[in-house]
C-alpha cells in the first residue's frame, strides 16, 4: 500500500506508508533527530551506490520506494545481466557505506556517520533474501546451500543472543534481527 506514487522520467517513486510509521517509531524510542538524519543519509548513499551500478550498466530501474526497511530500487524486468555486473551492483551499496567508514576513520574518530555506515554495510551483507548479501549469496552458489547458510547463521545468532543472556547483555537490535531472520526463513518455507 502506498501513500503516495510520482513518475519522473519513467521511474516510478513511491513512498510507503510503514515508512514514515517506522520514523516515528524511531523518534518516539528516544532516537535523536541528528542521528537518525545521518542514517537516512547513510542509507540513500548506500542506495546512490546500487543505482550509480545500475546505470553505468544500462540498466535503469523501474521503481524507487521508500519503505519501513529503507529504500528499495526495482531494476526494469526482462534485462538479465552478466553474473559479475549482478553481482557488482548487488555489493555496491555495502562497498559505499565501507568506504565512507573508511574516509570518516581516516578524517576523523569513530563517530556516529562512521559507526552508521559500518553497521548498514554490515547488516546488508547478512545471508538473508532480502538483503543484499541473501541475493549475492544466491547468485554466486546459483541457489544451493543458501538455505543451509540461513540456518547456520540463525543457530550461531542464537547460541551468541544466549551467551549475551548468560553474561547480562542485552542487545535489542541482535534481537530484532534474529526475529527478522526467522520471520524471513517462514515466510521462505510458506
Amino acid at each position: 500500500m502506498k501513500m503516495f506514487r510520482i513518475s519522473v522520467g519513467g521511474v516510478q517513486l513511491g513512498i510507503s506508508f510503514s515508512f514514515p510509521a517506522v520514523l516515528a517509531l524511531v523518534l518516539l524510542t528516544g532516537c535523536d533527530e541528528g542521528s537518525l538524519l545521518t542514517a537516512l543519509i547513510c542509507c540513500c548513499l548506500h542506495e546512490c551506490g546500487h543505482l550509480f551500478f545500475m546505470l553505468i550498466f544500462g540498466r535503469r530501474p523501474e521503481a524507487i520506494t521508500l519503505y519501513g526497511g529503507g529504500i528499495r530500487i526495482t531494476p526494469q524486468k526482462g534485462r538479465i545481466d552478466s553474473f559479475g555486473k549482478d553481482l557488482t551492483v548487488l555489493l555496491a551499496g555495502c562497498g559505499v557505506n565501507f568506504l565512507l567508514a573508511l574516509a570518516g576513520l581516516v578524517t576523523q574518530s569513530m563517530n556516529s556517520f562512521v559507526q552508521i555506515n559500518l553497521l548498514l554495510g554490515a547488516f546488508n551483507l547478512l545471508p538473508f533474501k532480502h538483503f543484499d548479501g541473501g541475493r549475492a549469496l544466491e547468485l554466486l552458489t546459483e541457489g544451493k546451500g543458501l538455505r543451509a547458510v540461513r540456518y547456520t547463521f540463525i543457530i550461531l545468532t542464537a547460541a551468541l543472543i544466549v551467551v549475551m543472556a548468560v553474561r547480562g547483555l542485552v542487545s535489542v537490535s541482535l534481537l530484532i534481527t534474529f526475529v527478522f531472520a526467522i520471520a524471513a526463513e517462514a515466510a521462505d518455507d510458506a
